[in-house]
């Protein structure tokens, strides 16, 4: 399941914001597949911009499938 943006997402800017490692950044961290649970939304994808929406939701729906595939 996914929901378009709301208006708000927290986008990096490098002047202020740290350097994380690839994969480390907080909205990286928090997106992490839970079990059979994938998080889909513009703000796990950070850009509050329908494309991002979009973006998650494939991501989100790409690795439910991955699972699925794995366990059959």
């Amino acid at each position: 399941m996914n929901r378009w943006p709301h208006g708000y997402a927290y986008e990096y800017m490098s002047l202020d914001d740290p350097k994380w490692a690839q994969g480390q950044a907080p909205h990286e961290l928090g997106r992490a597949q839970f079990g059979r649970i994938s998080i889909a939304n513009s703000d796990f994808e950070a850009h509050a911009y329908l494309d991002a929406a979009i973006d998650a939701g494939w991501r989100a729906v790409a690795e439910q499938t991955a699972l699925q595939k794995a366990q059959s």
